[in-house]
């Protein structure tokens, strides 16, 4: 897990307002996402004719009385978990009955998720939970549901509702981290929809993140509110698939380390603030309402933001380069600094200074930020944040579209401001 402090840039740093357009042409759309890359649903089917059992005891318990390799639905009403469930069945539904609750006994002193989906399993709903966190904070991490592995197929995460969840270090509301080496092992065909997800302190992690070598996946319809950093991040670059080796022994994220033809639609989101976050300093800095940080091929479309510092970034934390990336028909407003951010940003890149240390497993945030944002379209978005005066008459707002450091080949829609370099 990453702390993504990021220091809030001196306003004496914008060099000039543009008027007009950012502009490549010749982009190729070949390697944008397509409606072919979406998750497939067609395996949702089979859970029609599922044995379902209602969960009385332990869910593990329940999860082992499911028969032999036939679609099982479990019915969960109260539960109170001692540790984390891994869910390594594959053919397995989890439904919450109407006023569901799951919990963590009191006494528990545990962290690490509630339900864990483990590598090589397919084929999973979990629908409808209320998971409650209590407010407790749990050391180092928590996270409500989620998969973590290889080789992951077919997930869906739908009308969940996660709330009051607090990590010292890391808390999700929903992760998937996809470990594998290989195109072969990505985790693929994740549908996460139409969740509630509120007052989570997420330390220096997001409500809902889909990192590493994961491909084919949605975020969609999903309410966001209360939350102490970033809401939606699609990750690449951070280690969660393994490095390779570049020229001169230097180590590099590995190509596939990359969330990648995604789609991020009709999401809500609101009061996003780290002020009140212990990893942030209790201070306010560019965490985002949605940021591709390292992704690929993932298009951002018809959410309504409000209410953070930005409403959405494309930026490039580690070494390497986010690209294909579309904002289109989005709603931004009541922004503390501005609604669009696009670019790394630090001054120096990776691929002229061999002394940036480009090792995800053993950077630190001061060395970060050195990568590259390309091939970004930006069209019919409505930027409607404007500045707020505080008590000194002063306002924090930048601009409603600011570049930093390498964007290239990319189309974005006037007016901006671009940072000196």
């Amino acid at each position: 897990m990453r702390n993504k402090t990021k220091k809030i840039i001196n306003k004496l740093w914008i060099a000039a307002v543009v008027v007009g357009y950012l502009s490549c042409a010749n982009l190729s759309f070949a390697d944008f996402v397509q409606e072919s890359d979406r998750p497939d649903r067609s395996w949702l089917a089979q859970f029609r004719d599922a044995q379902r059992i209602k969960v009385t005891g332990s869910l593990q318990d329940a999860i082992n009385q499911c028969p032999g390799n036939q679609s099982c639905e479990l019915l969960i009403d109260q539960l109170e978990l001692e540790s984390t469930v891994f869910l390594n069945r594959s053919k397995t539904r989890i439904t919450g009955t109407s006023n569901n609750r799951i919990r963590w006994q009191p006494t528990a002193n545990t962290s690490g998720f509630y339900i864990q989906i483990e590598s090589n399993v397919s084929n999973i709903i979990i629908d409808n939970l209320n998971i409650d966190g209590d407010a407790i904070m749990r050391k180092p991490d928590v996270f409500g549901i989620g998969a973590y592995g290889e080789s992951i197929r077919n997930v869906l995460i739908s009308n969940n509702r996660i709330s009051n969840l607090s990590g010292e270090k890391n808390a999700h509301g929903i992760a998937i981290y996809g470990t594998g080496r290989t195109e072969q092992e990505a985790i693929r065909h994740i549908i996460i929809e139409k969740n509630t997800l509120s007052a989570l302190k997420t330390g220096s992690s997001e409500a809902i993140a889909i990192n590493g070598n994961v491909r084919n996946w949605e975020i969609s319809k999903n309410k966001i509110a209360d939350v102490t950093n970033i809401a939606i991040d699609a990750i690449g670059g951070e280690g969660t698939s393994p490095t390779t080796m570049g020229s001169n022994n230097r180590v590099l994220p590995g190509s596939l380390d990359a969330a990648r033809l995604g789609f991020i639609e009709h999401n809500r989101i609101s009061y996003v603030s780290t002020k009140d976050n212990p990893a942030y300093n209790n201070t306010e800095t560019w965490a985002a309402a949605i940021y591709i940080d390292g992704g690929r091929s993932i298009l951002i479309r018809n959410n309504q933001l409000s209410q953070a510092p930005w409403g959405i970034e494309v930026g490039a934390e580690n070494c390497v380069g986010t690209a294909y990336i579309q904002v289109i028909d989005n709603n931004s407003s009541q922004m503390v600094y501005g609604d669009l951010l696009l670019g790394g940003y630090a001054k120096k890149d990776y691929r002229t200074h061999d002394d940036i240390n480009c090792d995800p497993k053993r950077s630190v945030d001061a060395e970060e930020g050195h990568g590259y944002v390309s091939r970004v379209v930006t069209a019919n978005n409505n930027l409607d944040s404007k500045p707020v005066l505080n008590d000194r008459q002063e306002s924090q707002f930048i601009a409603n579209t600011v570049l930093q450091h390498r964007v290239e080949k990319s189309t974005i829609t006037s007016p901006f401001i671009q940072l000196a370099h």
